[in-house]
């Protein structure tokens, strides 16, 4: 058993998309959407059953929240204003699983940067607010796509996920049931709100191994 004072995140990584978002572009769909929209309601909005939607801008973005811009998985579904959210395909079951590959390309890089091969992890753990299904576990599909052996589950915590992942992950490496641990943080939360992390907990798409 090892005490968790010696425990410790030996490596992370991060998957990023590859489309890039800026506000102006979100700003001009929006204020797009914005226009068919109270086009489509006038006569409703006139009489007041339906309130009108109003214009945003990329300065009202910034202050609100900090964000210039965003990456996201599909930028045509989320600046088509008939649409405004990512459009990703369901897949057969031979493939691999979106938020599987985020979390796998996320685990690649952990993985590296711990100077650690698959052959050092005992588990994978799956820690995301939003499940790509119920069953069966993204974490089996993670271990297949790496060639990783042991056990493997997934974790909903909600926002808390990342989090409880980690934890678990050193409390498991602490009781001797792991040397190492692979957490992966895949997440599409929204249209415009993507990201995945891993890191080795030795050992946790943030990939971290905690060991």
């Amino acid at each position: 058993m090892a005490s968790l004072a010696s425990i410790a995140i030996s490596g992370t990584g991060l998957f990023t998309p590859p489309n890039s978002i800026s506000n102006d572009e979100l700003v001009a769909s929006f204020n797009e959407y914005v226009a068919r929209y109270n086009r489509r309601h006038a006569d409703a909005i006139a009489e007041g059953s339906v309130q009108a939607l109003t214009n945003s801008s990329a300065e009202f973005i910034v202050k609100a929240s900090g964000i210039k811009a965003r990456y996201v998985m599909d930028k045509a579904g989320v600046l088509d204003p008939e649409v405004m959210c990512p459009r990703i395909p369901e897949r057969p079951n031979d493939q691999i699983s979106v938020l599987a590959e985020m979390a796998v390309a996320a685990s690649r890089d952990a993985l590296a940067a711990a100077g650690r091969t698959t052959g050092d992890i005992d588990a994978v753990l799956v820690a995301a607010s939003n499940m790509q299904r119920a069953y069966p576990a993204m974490a089996v599909e993670v271990q297949d796509a790496l060639g990783i052996d042991g056990f493997g589950f997934d974790m909903n915590v909600a926002c808390s996920s990342a989090t409880f992942g980690l934890q678990a992950a050193a409390d498991m490496v602490a009781n001797g049931h792991a040397r190492a641990i692979l957490v992966c943080n895949p997440e599409i939360c929204s249209g415009t709100s993507i990201s995945a992390t891993a890191t080795v907990i030795s050992s946790s798409a943030t990939w971290q191994r905690l060991s």
